[in-house]
């Protein structure tokens, strides 16, 4: 997959598309000169978690996070924790 950004096309790393199997339920783009963000939400077909997958593209890198829960034995069901995993 490639990203056009100022008339300038990036190719995205494929760890960042890899295992990309999920309803979109939200889609929301930013940026400026500098950089373009792109953040995936939706649903995974297979446990029905919530997904969320961002991708940055900062001057001539690509980044890019998935957010995972962070399990903690401690937490009430409304205190979920979570952390962006690298994908690359």
């Amino acid at each position: 997959m490639r990203i056009e950004h100022n008339g300038q096309w990036t190719d995205l790393p494929k760890a960042c598309l890899s295992g990309f199997s999920f309803a979109v339920e939200g889609l929301a783009l930013s940026g400026d000169d500098a950089g373009l963000g792109i953040s995936l939400i939706g649903k995974s077909p297979d446990n029905d978690e919530r997904v969320k997958r961002t991708i940055f593209k900062l001057r001539d890198r690509v980044f890019c996070y998935q957010v995972e829960r962070y399990p903690n034995v401690d937490d009430q069901d409304h205190e979920i924790r979570e952390y962006e995993r690298d994908l690359q």
